[in-house]
């Protein structure tokens, strides 16, 4: 086959598009048969994305190789850095420090990558945050959603969902909890169990608390 990109049938592009969020750009080109150039230009154009999951797990898994390039360059546990403890002034020339000014951060300047407020991220947990401050104030937001319409959270209360969805933050799939009854009631162990049997779970082991304080007062 050639690795032109005009020989790339309708069939190979759907088949790129539904592999190239999770699948290495080099695997790929073995497994079209072209230049790892081509699958890197066909998905420019095509305005195709990795997944930002399989980046992260890419990139920790490539440092977990004692044989990987970024490893070589860490620091070391135990190395002192150069400048440790120095001015400036002690470990660079005034010319050097002069050709940096035009480079530094100005007053007020905002990184490239700033989030305003009201930008959503999903956590590795899978709850949606909210950034509600500067200069990176995140709060979760089903917590944030109850508070505007119920208040403050009193302390030792969690908000749950309904249908178990962490990203259906509307308020009618929100409810309050305390913590006691949500170890109780939603993660023991008994709750696998239909109803019935977690009744009688339960009453045996107010029987056996009974009992033991009986026995114990004896």
């Amino acid at each position: 086959m050639s690795a032109k990109l005009y020989d790339f049938t309708p069939k190979m592009i759907a088949e790129l598009k539904l592999l190239y969020p999770n699948t290495h750009s080099r695997e790929l080109a073995v497994h079209f048969n072209c230049s790892y150039r081509k699958i890197c230009n066909l998905a420019f154009q095509l305005k195709l994305k990795k997944n930002i999951e399989w980046i992260r797990e890419t990139a920790r898994k490539n440092m977990l190789d004692p044989n990987h390039p970024g490893r070589q360059s860490c620091f070391k546990k135990g190395i002192i850095p150069a400048n440790k403890g120095k001015k400036q002034t002690e470990y660079m020339t005034p010319e050097a420090i002069e050709k940096t000014k035009s480079t530094r951060f100005k007053k007020g300047h905002r990184v490239w990558n700033h989030k305003e407020i009201g930008f959503e991220r999903i956590t590795k947990d899978g709850y949606i945050e909210l950034k509600v401050a500067e200069p990176n104030v995140f709060k979760l937001k089903h917590r944030v959603m109850w508070e505007k319409h119920n208040g403050p959270i009193p302390k030792g209360y969690n908000i749950q969902f309904h249908d178990g969805n962490k990203l259906n933050c509307c308020m009618e799939n929100l409810y309050i909890i305390s913590r006691s009854d949500q170890l109780k009631y939603k993660n023991s162990l008994i709750v696998r169990y239909p109803v019935d049997i977690q009744l009688a779970i339960r009453a045996k082991g107010a029987l056996n608390r009974q009992i033991n304080k009986i026995l114990n007062q004896e």
